[in-house]
C-alpha cells in the first residue's frame, strides 16, 4: 500500500509540473490556437478508441503492468514534448500521453479495490479512496507551486523534472507494489481481451442502474468540460486578476481537501455514496448559478472555487459506489467503460459548448453547462428512487 500511494504522489508532482503550463509551452513554440485545439481532441480521440481495450488489459494481465506502462508513457510522452517544436512533432507526445491515461483509468482505482477486499478491508474502500485523491492533490499543488519558480530559471525545466518523476514512479511501481488482483483469478484468468470487453458490456447493459449511471457520466462530463474549458475567460469578464484566476485550483485543491479529511473521519463509512454524489451534482450546479447571477465583490470566484472543490471530492464517492458493484475480474474494463463515456462527453462539449457559449455569451453558457451537471444529479435521484422501490 505504501508503495502505490508512493508512486501516485510522485506522478502527482510531475502532473502538477506538467499541465498548468503545457498549453503555454505550445503557444510559445508558436502552435496556433487552432491546432491546439486539434491537440486536445486527438488526446480524447485516444483516450476514446484505448481506454476499454487497456482496461480490459489491467483486467487480463494485472493492475500493476497497466499502471508501470502509464508512468513509462507519461515519462517519455514528457521527453518528447520538450524536444518537439512543431505541430508534426507534438502529434507524438499527445498520442503517448493517451495512451498512458488510459493505461492509467482503469486500473488506479481497480488496484486499491482488489487490494483492500484481498484483506477483508472492503469497508475501508470509501476512505481509502479519499486519502488516494488527498495523496494525488497534495502532489500536484506541490508541482504547481513549483513551476513559477523552474519556470524562471529555464521554461522547460519544469517538464524535464516531470519527466524524471514518471521515472522514479515507474521505479516505485516495479519494485515496491505488488499485484493487487486475485492470484486464483489471476493464474486462472483464461478469458481474452474481448471476453472481457464482453462481459463488461453485458453487466452495464443488464443492470439499469449501470447504465443509468453511465448516461448521468456522460452529462456530467459535458457540463465540466465546458466549465473547466471558459471558467478562466469567464471570471476574467468578470475582472478577476490573473493571478486570482491562475490559482483557482490550488485554492480549490486545499478546501477539497480539508473537505475530505473531515469526511474521512466524521462521517459514517456506511452511507450511501450515490445519495451523496447526487447532492454534491446539485450544489455544483448551484454554485455555478449562483456565480452567474450574483455580482457582489468576490461572489463569483468564491463560487467558481467551490464549483471545483465540489467535483473534487465527488471523484472518490463515484469511485467507491462502482468498485463495490463489479466483479474483481472485469473490474478494470468496466470502469475504463465509464471513462470511455466521460471521453465522449469531453469530445461533444468541446464542438457544442464552444457553440453555445458563442451564441448566448459566458455568463448563460456557464449556466447552461452547469444544467448538464444539474440533470447528471437528477439521474442519480432517479436511481436512488428505483433501487428503493425495487425496479433496478
Amino acid at each position: 500500500m505504501g508503495g502505490y500511494l508512493l508512486s501516485i504522489f510522485i506522478q502527482g508532482i510531475g502532473k502538477g509540473l506538467f499541465f498548468p503550463i503545457w498549453i503555454l509551452h505550445l503557444s510559445n513554440s508558436k502552435i496556433s490556437l487552432f491546432e491546439i485545439g486539434v491537440l486536445g481532441t486527438l488526446l480524447e480521440i485516444v483516450r476514446f478508441t484505448t481506454e476499454v481495450p487497456f482496461g480490459a488489459f489491467a483486467d487480463r494481465y494485472g493492475r500493476k503492468i497497466s499502471l508501470l506502462f502509464s508512468a513509462v508513457f507519461n515519462m517519455l510522452a514528457i521527453l518528447v514534448f520538450t524536444k518537439a517544436s512543431t505541430f508534426v512533432f507534438f502529434v507524438v507526445p499527445i498520442l503517448i500521453m493517451g495512451l498512458a491515461d488510459s493505461f492509467e483509468s482503469g486500473a488506479l482505482e481497480a488496484w486499491l479495490a482488489d487490494y483492500l477486499i484481498s484483506r477483508g478491508r472492503e469497508e475501508d474502500l470509501e476512505n481509502e479512496l479519499r486519502k488516494t485523491y488527498i495523496t494525488i492533490i497534495l502532489g500536484n499543488i506541490i508541482g504547481a507551486v513549483s513551476i513559477s519558480y523552474l519556470y524562471k530559471i529555464n521554461s522547460v525545466l519544469p517538464f524535464i523534472i516531470s519527466s524524471i518523476l514518471f521515472g522514479i514512479a515507474a521505479f516505485v511501481i516495479c519494485c515496491f507494489v505488488k499485484e493487487s488482483l486475485n492470484s486464483h483469478t489471476f493464474e486462472n484468468n483464461d478469458n481474452n481481451i474481448v471476453t472481457k470487453i464482453k462481459s463488461s458490456y453485458s453487466l452495464i447493459k443488464s443492470e439499469k442502474f449501470l447504465l443509468f449511471l453511465a448516461i448521468s457520466c456522460f452529462l456530467f462530463s459535458i457540463g465540466l468540460d465546458g466549465i473547466e474549458r471558459f471558467y478562466q475567460t469567464f471570471l476574467k469578464s468578470k475582472n478577476f486578476s490573473i493571478f486570482l484566476i491562475s490559482n483557482v485550483y490550488i485554492i480549490s485543491s486545499f478546501v477539497s481537501i480539508l473537505f475530505m479529511l473531515c469526511q474521512t473521519k466524521f462521517f459514517n463509512v456506511k452511507s450511501n455514496p450515490l445519495l451523496l454524489v447526487g447532492l454534491i451534482e446539485t450544489f455544483m450546479f448551484l454554485s455555478v448559478l449562483l456565480s452567474a447571477i450574483i455580482n457582489v465583490a468576490f461572489s463569483s470566484f468564491i463560487f467558481i472555487v467551490l464549483f471545483f472543490t465540489l467535483e473534487i471530492t465527488i471523484r472518490p464517492l463515484l469511485q467507491s459506489y462502482l468498485n463495490k458493484n463489479i466483479n474483481s475480474d472485469i473490474r478494470a474494463t468496466t470502469l475504463s467503460f465509464f471513462q470511455l463515456v466521460e471521453a465522449v462527453g469531453e469530445i461533444f462539449a468541446g464542438i457544442g459548448i464552444g457553440y453555445i457559449m458563442k451564441i448566448v455569451g459566458l455568463d448563460y453558457g456557464i449556466v447552461i453547462s452547469g444544467i448538464f451537471i444539474l440533470m447528471a444529479g437528477l439521474i442519480v435521484f432517479r436511481i436512488l428512487f428505483n433501487k428503493e422501490k425495487g425496479l433496478f
